[in-house]
């Protein structure tokens, strides 16, 4: 008889492929339980999520908001950022020196957020000491979008802008800021990208407005209202491919890393993807001789996701689902994989979208007076009153069994919090 291990022999013979793949399906259906019973409030029509109402922004468009670690981050049209605690549902602080609309803001790590306004600068801040560390200079104009990617240890911020560029800078790594009441010359301006140790250097190629930005590693894609995007690679900062297909001017666009593709949306009312893994996958290559930095140039996309009647300006990705909104007033759920149309979702009156996130499981969207939740799994919409009362929606984000919500109400400027636990 065989045993299952001789230690003597040094043969260890029990079968771990076996054991470890039993693990591992426990482990997902341990997780997909507990995720139901973390849904399970979202989807019961009956249930009343506890609501917090925090006071917003003084001006009636807040731009941005980003849910990340504890925080809730909004940038609003009144130059300043609001911070508040997810876990208490309170405000924590406000962090003014722009001297200009807040467009787009992004968390970094640990309390280290960037921002970015039509005063044209980029400001670097710590949130846990509550003041901006760095300001830098260089664009000509409204910088209108950022992201931040890490490669090889590098953490680069990039900046898109009505000045047709894209500006690369190194995210500063150490914060010694003194305590208050000591001197200190924070936040350290760099007036000039020369004099600045954190600048890499400026992205050509677009022709007009930079309107989006998305990245991950040393790549990051830019869709301007020149109707292209451009693919770059900002740790060599060169150009890769120009892809060029949309009819109108660019939106969104997310970069599927996952997946090695560029999903990107238009005011042509089509979404288009484009494979970067093989790009010949697309339409036509051929070499652009023409652009300031010379690179390939793609003439059609891998596919084009068809349907929406005007503007798609809003983009969601999950692991499952592509998610796509328009100025028509609906919403298209697609397979994030084969891109075949898995759900359509029509908002009364055909509001046009003003807020998106999505899950796998949840998709939350806002427009003029409505917040709707759907479950993904089902297709069905099961929250179209959610918060009552709402004139606008202006941004939408979620966080295990938390929905935020940046509303206006009566002229007011809020941010609604809703516990589903």
């Amino acid at each position: 008889m065989q045993t299952m291990f001789n230690l003597n022999s040094n043969r260890f013979l029990l079968p771990w492929n076996y054991i470890r793949t039993s693990i591992c399906e426990a482990l997902i259906k341990y997780w997909k339980l507990c995720l139901k019973c973390l849904l399970v409030n979202w989807f019961d029509p009956d249930y009343t999520p506890q609501r917090t109402t925090l006071s917003g922004h003084m001006t009636s468009v807040i731009a941005c908001l980003q849910v990340e670690d504890n925080y809730v981050i909004t940038g609003g049209c009144d130059k300043m950022i609001r911070v508040y605690n997810l876990v208490n549902k309170r405000f924590l602080l406000q962090l003014s020196g722009h001297d200009g609309e807040v467009w787009a803001l992004k968390y970094a790590h640990g309390g280290i957020l960037v921002s970015v306004s039509t005063d044209r600068t980029v400001r670097v801040w710590d949130i846990k000491k509550g003041c901006c560390t760095h300001v830098f200079k260089g664009h000509n104009s409204t910088v209108r979008c950022l992201d931040i990617v890490e490669y090889k240890n590098i953490k680069y911020i990039v900046t898109g802008s009505r000045d047709n560029t894209l500006h690369v800078w190194k995210l500063p790594k150490e914060f010694s800021v003194p305590d208050h009441g000591e001197e200190h010359d924070y936040p350290l301006v760099f007036h000039t990208p020369e004099e600045n140790p954190y600048f890499v250097g400026v992205l050509r190629g677009h022709t007009a407005t930079v309107r989006t930005v998305s990245g991950h590693g040393n790549i990051v894609i830019s869709g301007s209202y020149d109707n292209t995007l451009i693919v770059w690679d900002v740790a060599q900062m060169k150009c890769l491919y120009i892809l060029s297909g949309h009819t109108d001017r660019i939106y969104s666009t997310i970069y599927d890393h996952e997946r090695k593709r560029c999903i990107s949306a238009s005011m042509d009312t089509t979404i288009r993807i484009w494979d970067l893994e093989n790009i010949r996958n697309n339409g036509e290559c051929s070499y652009a001789t023409n652009s300031a930095s010379p690179c390939v140039k793609i003439l059609g996309a891998m596919y084009t996701l068809r349907g929406h009647r005007a503007l798609v300006g809003l983009l969601g990705l999950s692991d499952k689902f592509l998610v796509s909104a328009s100025a028509d007033g609906s919403i298209r759920c697609w397979d994030a994989n084969t891109y075949f149309l898995k759900h359509f979702f029509d908002h009364t009156q055909l509001n046009t979208i003003t807020a998106l996130h999505v899950s796998d499981e949840v998709l939350v969207s806002g427009s003029e007076g409505l917040l709707n939740i759907y479950d993904l799994n089902s297709g069905l919409l099961v929250r179209s009153d959610t918060l009552s009362g709402a004139d606008n929606v202006w941004n939408v984000s979620f966080k295990d069994n938390t929905l935020v919500a940046a509303v206006e109400r009566d002229k007011r400027n809020l941010l609604e919090i809703l516990d589903f636990s």
